[in-house]
């Protein structure tokens, strides 16, 4: 099973390469595409890092969350990005609790949840290659998590992960289209946009289609569906557990990090630096609906016309075809 599963990962992530390369030398050979209209991976937790200018780029949001498990709670992500040419980049970030309701872990006290003050989860790395054919753009992406956080409280699986993805998008005018399927050994690097009270380790595959929105003054809305889906045994770390209960250990089994749902995201910039992102998550295998807004900055701001992001590229051909 498992050696079929990393057959797998590489198979993918051979696939990302060739797709880029095919996408490169589409690109190169078109009339036009410009290397500073091609696309860079953004940082998912903090927007607007990442896509920005050569070299050195860091951001920082803070967001409230409402989850309909355990309540609200505060998360703040610094992540910090270096972007070497218009194809590659890389990133870090990590999360930071500042307030959250965690399991009871001690029997003589009545309540089940208890509140938790500056606890960290797993440091995400990510590493992109973004690729812009004619019609359609190509991102591959490696991500790995450093176990930085606590797996008793569903933060990490005390273990480095890792997940390849490979991403596929196609706008006309102001609407875009994407397809996004990967394959890692961790929940908490597929979707990590939208906060989870668990954390799995165990081979799984990932599944998301959607569409994108470009909206006046660089705002977008995005929303996906998604498919997780496990390919053998999984261990789950999480923060809940059943009532009266101690402590929530690790708990195994087939199939228990399968997850579906829905996902929609905004981002409205009110200036060079800084902007508001939420989102809405509804997950009908657990039937739990997950909602936050924050605010973002970033150091180095929305740069003019020397470099844009795809969004940027895909609002200035629309606003061009209808003046």
């Amino acid at each position: 099973m498992f050696s079929s599963f990393y057959r797998l990962a590489g198979l993918l992530l051979t696939l990302g390469v060739c797709l880029g390369a095919k996408a490169q030398g589409a690109s190169q050979a078109s009339v036009q595409p410009l290397p500073e209209t091609s696309h860079l991976e953004q940082v998912p937790r903090v927007p607007g890092v990442g896509t920005l200018l050569r070299g050195l780029n860091a951001g920082l949001s803070f967001s409230g969350v409402h989850d309909s498990s355990v309540g609200w709670y505060d998360v703040t992500t610094p992540a910090v990005s270096y972007t070497f040419s218009p194809h590659y980049s890389a990133d870090a970030s990590l999360s930071i609790y500042p307030y959250r309701l965690v399991q009871n872990q001690n029997p003589q006290i009545a309540q089940r949840l208890l509140k938790a003050t500056g606890e960290v989860g797993d440091t995400l790395i990510g590493v992109h290659g973004s690729f812009n054919p004619s019609k359609f753009w190509n991102t591959t992406t490696a991500s790995f998590t450093l176990p930085t956080g606590n797996s008793t409280d569903g933060l990490s699986t005390g273990k480095v992960t890792f997940d390849f993805s490979n991403r596929l998008e196609r706008y006309a005018k102001r609407t875009g289209l994407l397809v996004d399927l990967g394959i890692g050994d961790s929940s908490g690097l597929f979707n990590s946009v939208v906060g989870r009270n668990y954390n799995s380790l165990g081979p799984l595959a990932h599944f998301q289609t959607g569409v994108v929105l470009l909206l006046p003054g660089r705002s977008y809305v995005q929303s996906v569906a998604y498919e997780q889906l496990p390919l053998g045994s999984q261990t789950i770390y999480t923060a809940l557990g059943p009532p009266g209960s101690p402590a929530q250990p690790p708990v195994s089994g087939s199939g228990m990090s399968e997850d579906n749902g829905f996902t929609t995201t905004f981002d409205i910039p009110l200036n060079a630096h800084l902007a508001i992102s939420s989102y809405y998550n509804r997950s009908l295998r657990h039937r739990l609906d997950t909602v936050s807004i924050g605010v973002t900055y970033v150091l180095r701001g929305i740069p003019g016309k020397k470099r844009l992001s795809l969004i940027d590229r895909a609002l200035r051909e629309a606003e061009s075809a209808n003046p």
